[in-house]
C-alpha cells in the first residue's frame, strides 16, 4: 500500500460523490486504495458499494432527523477505521472503533485517530462480545461482524442494551439467499468442495434470518436496504461498465430487491 496521509485534516463526509467505476484518481477511492491491500477488482468494488450505500443512509438518517444526538458513537469492528472517520466527519464528538486485529488497528491508530476538545476517534483491540454497560452511545456501526463472532447473541445483546434510548444502529450481514452467495454455494455442491469457515459464516444469515436476530427488544426496524444484488464486476474492464454498476447499486437499495442482496442492510433506533 502507498504512504498513507493522516486523514485529521479531511472531512470524508463533506462533498462525498458516489463512485460506480472506482476510479483510481477519484479523491476518496484514492485514500480507500491506500488503506486497504484490494486482492482483486471485485472486492475493490463490493467496498466501495458498502460505503456508497453507509454515506447515503447516514445523510438520510441525519436529514430526517432520525439521528439526533452526536455525542457517542461505537464502530464494532471498525478495521482500518475509514467508516469511523466517517461518523466523525457527519458529527459526533467521539468516535470508539474496536476490533481484534491489531494490525489494522495499527493502520487505524497512525492514520486516523484523532484527539482534540473537539473531535475523538479512538481505537482499541476489543471483543465485542466483551462490551459492557448500558445507555452509552447514540450511534453504532456493526458492518460485516456479527457473522465472524463466537457468540453472536451475546454481541446482540451487547448492542441493544449500549445503544442509548433514540439512538440509531446499522447492522449489516452477508445475505445467504443473495444471487452471488446462491451462486458460490451451488459451486461447491456440484464440484463437492467443501465449504471454508469463512464461507460458511457468510452463508449463515439469509435475510430473513438476519431480521429475526432483533426482533425482541428494545430496537424498532426503521429502515433495510443493501448493496450488490448482481456479481458482475467480472465485467469492470467494458465501456458502460459504470452504468452496470449504477443500476446494480439503484437496485440492491429497495424493496423486494434489498432483500436478495449481497450485503443486507438493517437500521434500528432504540425506543
Amino acid at each position: 500500500m502507498a504512504e498513507l496521509q493522516h486523514l485529521s485534516s479531511m472531512n470524508l463526509a463533506d462533498n462525498y460523490q458516489k463512485s460506480f467505476d472506482c476510479d483510481p484518481d477519484e479523491p476518496f477511492q484514492k485514500i480507500l486504495d491506500g488503506f486497504y491491500d484490494y486482492i482483486d477488482p471485485t472486492t475493490r468494488f463490493m467496498h466501495r458499494m458498502r460505503i456508497n450505500l453507509f454515506v447515503t443512509l447516514m445523510k438520510e438518517l441525519i436529514e430526517k432527523k432520525m439521528i439526533t444526538q452526536f455525542n457517542a458513537a461505537i464502530d464494532i469492528g471498525c478495521n482500518c477505521g475509514i467508516y469511523s472517520k466517517l461518523i466523525s466527519d457527519f458529527g459526533f464528538k467521539e468516535v470508539r472503533g474496536i476490533d481484534i486485529d491489531q494490525p489494522l488497528l495499527d493502520i487505524a491508530n497512525r492514520n486516523v485517530s484523532i484527539n482534540t476538545p473537539e473531535k475523538k476517534i479512538v481505537f482499541e483491540n476489543f471483543n465485542a462480545e466483551k462490551l459492557e454497560g448500558e445507555n452509552l452511545y447514540d450511534f453504532i456501526l456493526c458492518t460485516e461482524v456479527i457473522e465472524h463472532t463466537g457468540d453472536p447473541k451475546k454481541v446482540i445483546a451487547n448492542i441493544k442494551r449500549i445503544l442509548r434510548p433514540g439512538g440509531i444502529a446499522i447492522i449489516t450481514l452477508p445475505n445467504a439467499m443473495s444471487y452471488p452467495y446462491l451462486l458460490t454455494w451451488l459451486s461447491h455442491k456440484v464440484q463437492r468442495k467443501p465449504i471454508d469457515p469463512e464461507l460458511r459464516d457468510h452463508l449463515s444469515y439469509p435475510s430473513y434470518r438476519a431480521l429475526k436476530l432483533f426482533n425482541d427488544g428494545p430496537l424498532t426496524r426503521v429502515k433495510v436496504s443493501g448493496a450488490n444484488l448482481f456479481q458482475w464486476y467480472f465485467l469492470h474492464k467494458i465501456p458502460g461498465y459504470a452504468f452496470l454498476n449504477r443500476l446494480n447499486y439503484s437496485l440492491s437499495k429497495f424493496f423486494p430487491f434489498a432483500y436478495f442482496s449481497q450485503f443486507f442492510f438493517m437500521v434500528y433506533r432504540k425506543k
